[in-house]
């Protein structure tokens, strides 16, 4: 996968991968309903789309495929892809501001639908690795996580 690094209008490209060990699901993973695939991460120091991240922050934004495996409209919100990097703790993605392509805080899928688009996150310049995470409740009260991890230090 690419991880593009945006600096002073000047873009790097990186080859990333992820730490999946099953590499059928290579950036992706399947839930009951749906699939969710990362296509590409990018990397955007200072400013996005006229937004300045404070100091020691950097936007991170993941280009993603949803795909309804369902028979049933499924609903999405930009908090149900979580991300945290190095030890922090998870957190969701930033508002929509217009990025092209970026979701909407919410999202709906006809069945056996497919999207494609961009959530947006600011993470730490310092930031060595990040988890995207995923909850799946059940109406037993338990959940089942989902994670896809990378390695952002490709210096």
């Amino acid at each position: 996968m690419d991880l593009i690094k945006t600096t002073n209008e000047k873009q790097i490209i990186y080859l990333i991968n992820d730490h999946c060990p099953n590499q059928a699901m290579r950036n992706e993973f399947q839930t009951n309903t749906f699939t969710l695939k990362i296509n590409k991460l990018e990397i955007v120091e200072k400013e996005c789309c006229g937004y300045v991240v404070d100091e020691g922050g950097i936007f991170l934004i993941a280009s993603i495929t949803l795909h309804n495996l369902s028979n049933e409209i499924l609903s999405f919100s930009k908090n149900d892809l979580l991300i945290s990097y190095d030890k922090e703790d998870p957190y969701e993605a930033e508002e929509y501001f217009g990025v092209p392509y970026q979701f909407e805080d919410e999202i709906a899928l006809k069945p056996n639908e497919e999207v494609k688009g961009k959530l947006v996150y600011i993470i730490a310049e310092s930031a060595k690795k990040v988890t995207f995470r995923y909850f799946e409740n059940y109406d037993d009260d338990t959940e089942k996580q989902y994670k896809l991890r990378y390695n952002l230090d490709c210096q």
